[in-house]
């Protein structure tokens, strides 16, 4: 009988050091899970970033000038090409171009709009495409907002001047870029030789209308989430007695 008890209890003893075991398993399955969750709600906020205006001429409502600028037309008219200098306000991902641009006569054919570096105060090496979204409006109704999407623009610095360029490539088109809003002047470039790479001429005068859009991360947010992350998991940890 002594052996029998001695025996009972050592098995009672083996349960509860089992059920301890199953205990301490659910309570570290539950803390994983709840890490995981916290992990992924982390790097989904610290992933989020911030739809900047990183350079504009129009107005605080996107307003410009509806009724005068330069033509974008190909070789049957002008065959002009018009380049505008930007300097952007901050480092970030270029996202689009938004120009203000009106359809004038010929063929309606979508607008070629690339970025350029600057070359001794020139277009320099073109170093992205943006592709138009939509149909530019008559210019006799006042034109419309074109969004360009970029192709590979990748980050542009704050400070260092860029060109944006439009071209038309289609002979029988006409379209006109129009002014900025209140028809601020200043410095730009222009050919008429139907190629984005040049020559390039200075030209001063009225500027287009234009914003260029990107996203700039937010540390302080990836630091913020980041700090929460380490405090929940030590407060789980203690809560679990992990």
């Amino acid at each position: 009988m002594i052996f029998f008890r001695i025996t009972n209890v050592w098995r009672k003893g083996c349960e509860l050091n089992l059920r301890d075991v199953r205990r301490k398993h659910q309570k570290e399955v539950i803390l994983s899970r709840k890490l995981t969750l916290l992990t992924i709600l982390t790097l989904a906020l610290c992933a989020t970033a911030s739809a900047d205006i990183l350079y504009t001429t129009l107005g605080p409502n996107g307003e410009y000038d509806t009724m005068d600028g330069y033509f974008v037309d190909g070789s049957h008219y002008n065959n002009q090409l018009i380049a505008m200098p930007f300097t952007p306000s901050s480092n970030a991902t270029m996202t689009d171009a938004v120009l203000a641009l009106g359809y004038y006569q010929g063929n309606n054919t979508p607008l070629n709009v690339y970025l350029f570096s600057d070359s001794n105060g020139l277009p320099g090496t073109e170093l992205a495409t943006l592709t138009q979204q939509g149909t530019i409006q008559p210019f006799s109704g006042g034109g419309s907002l074109i969004q360009f999407d970029c192709n590979g623009c990748g980050t542009i610095d704050s400070g260092t001047k860029y060109w944006l360029v439009a071209w038309e490539a289609d002979p029988d088109a006409q379209q006109v870029w129009m002014y900025d809003f209140n028809d601020h002047s200043g410095t730009f470039a222009i050919n008429h030789v139907g190629n984005i790479d040049g020559p390039w001429g200075l030209i001063s005068g009225a500027l287009t209308g234009f914003r260029i859009e990107g996203t700039t991360p937010e540390p302080s947010t990836i630091t913020l989430f980041g700090g929460g992350l380490l405090m929940a998991a030590a407060g789980i940890r203690r809560k679990f007695d992990i």
